[in-house]
């Protein structure tokens, strides 16, 4: 299926009186990776876009991400949108209402440990960067010296095994990544969990995203008949039927959406 080919689908289903569930990664998918989460900030011209994009009623938008929900918030002050924060653990309702997907009291002594055992580890090694998110620790080696990396992160990896229970937490890897959260921190167990209690008229569903935790997502949007795309010009092998080359192309297509759905609801006005 082409973008071209997607947009009339879309056209298609809003004639019809149906919905649309827009489900939107963020770091890599709607802004490039940057060295820090700090860094990737989202630009005037992109809120512009997701107001506009998350005002239309036929288009319901969730922004599901690894990241904090306090940083979504924080980078993504929208009206209407649903933020999914550590992949689901954490979730902002469009009308401001928080659900949290995990017990917050009794995860955070073991993350404690997990964090003080990875910052020995990078201690005094430039390139490492450690983000507490609350309910989850991770450790970005992207900028390290490749040698420091690959000593690094198997070093991590067992620190990590030592304190946590499997039955308790994931953790989840990366191009030079990785991560403890919650065992639920699953995207696609969050899109299950959106569909079932969030939308409705069986939504026309598209997916996008850039990563492997995506990935679990696109597995989900396949079965239930949406589409997942891909954005980049990464090789790991994808569930998706179709790619952007980056988040430029894909925030133009996002322009090409809103006006489809637009001319739709100017339509029904009329």
């Amino acid at each position: 299926m082409t973008e071209y080919d997607l947009l009339a689908a879309v056209r298609q289903r809003l004639a019809a009186g149906g919905q649309v569930g827009l489900f939107l990664d963020y770091d890599g998918t709607l802004v490039p990776i940057a060295r820090t989460p700090e860094d990737a900030r989202p630009g005037a011209a992109l809120l512009h876009l997701l107001t506009g994009l998350a005002g239309l009623p036929a288009i319901r938008v969730v922004i599901l991400s690894g990241r904090s929900l306090s940083s979504l918030q924080a980078m993504l002050p929208v009206p209407g949108l649903t933020l999914a924060g550590i992949y689901g653990i954490e979730i902002q309702m469009p009308d401001q209402s928080v659900v949290i997907r995990s017990d917050p009291p009794h995860l955070r002594p073991v993350l404690e440990q997990v964090k003080s055992a990875w910052a020995q580890l990078v201690a005094e090694r430039p390139g490492f960067l450690l983000e507490d998110k609350g309910l989850a620790v991770a450790l970005h080696a992207r900028f390290a010296d490749p040698s420091d990396a690959d000593f690094v992160l198997p070093q991590a990896q067992s620190a990590a095994a030592h304190v946590i229970s499997p039955a308790q937490f994931r953790v989840l890897s990366g191009d030079r990544f990785l991560e403890v959260a919650p065992a639920t921190a699953y995207k696609g167990q969050t899109m299950e969990w959106l569909l079932d209690h969030y939308m409705s008229r069986d939504p026309l569903l598209i997916y996008c995203g850039d990563d492997d935790q995506d990935e679990e997502a696109f597995a989900v949007v396949r079965r239930r008949g949406g589409t997942p795309v891909v954005v980049g010009q990464g090789q790991h092998t994808t569930l998706a039927t179709n790619r952007f080359g980056s988040p430029d192309a894909l925030r133009g297509w996002l322009q090409l959406l809103e006006k489809v759905a637009r001319q739709n609801h100017s339509l029904e006005d009329f």
